[in-house]
């Protein structure tokens, strides 16, 4: 029951997400500064344009499409990303370069390569493929938690597929410790916490 109530929560978390604008990804994804925001990814920000979301400190950075949907949604943008794009690659050059949605400079994979730059984990494997993982869902009131599979070995704070065993569903979620990990809203106040002490 409880797992059944997680996917269901899961599922509708981009549904609530929805917001003021509508956006549309931009034809090339460039950003000048190494700060990586919603206008240098979305061609009609709007007042959502100076949110940062990442940060680039090579000549690319790779983000993972559904934490931008999510950042995106609390900064009231709506993304729906009707191609499903698991990454969005972002390179070197003038801050919100381009004006037309959709490009090639956009990559899809079949399965979520990870953090956004800005947060990529590094340090000790913590979780093993294979392990067992205690992942929970949290909002307002409400904690659900289900033990699922690992589909890769992760370090602390990386973000992985993690299987119910019961409905080989596959869940994203953030790794916060040996056998433990977070999704929903509770992996985006994670993210967060990681980028200020990154700071």
């Amino acid at each position: 029951m409880k797992s059944t109530l997680l996917a269901a929560a899961l599922l509708l978390i981009p549904a609530a997400a929805c917001a003021q604008g509508t956006a549309a990804l931009r034809a090339v994804t460039t950003d000048a500064d190494g700060r990586i925001t919603l206008g240098d990814l979305f061609v009609n920000a709007g007042a959502a344009a100076n949110v940062q979301v990442g940060t680039r400190s090579g000549p690319s950075a790779v983000l993972d499409a559904a934490i931008v949907q999510s950042l995106a949604a609390r900064a009231g943008l709506y993304w729906d990303n009707p191609r499903g794009l698991r990454r969005i690659i972002v390179t070197q050059g003038p801050d919100g370069d381009g004006s037309a949605p959709q490009s090639a400079n956009i990559a899809s994979a079949p399965t979520p390569i990870g953090w956004p730059a800005y947060a990529a984990a590094s340090g000790p494997v913590i979780v093993k493929r294979d392990d067992m993982v205690a992942v929970t869902w949290r909002s307002g009131g409400l904690s659900l938690t289900l033990n699922g599979q690992a589909q890769k070995d992760a370090a602390l704070g990386e973000q992985i597929e993690i299987m119910n065993p019961s409905s080989k569903q596959m869940i994203a979620a953030v790794i916060t410790g040996p056998g433990t990990a977070v999704a929903g809203p509770a992996a985006d106040r994670y993210r967060s916490q990681m980028l200020l002490s990154s700071r």
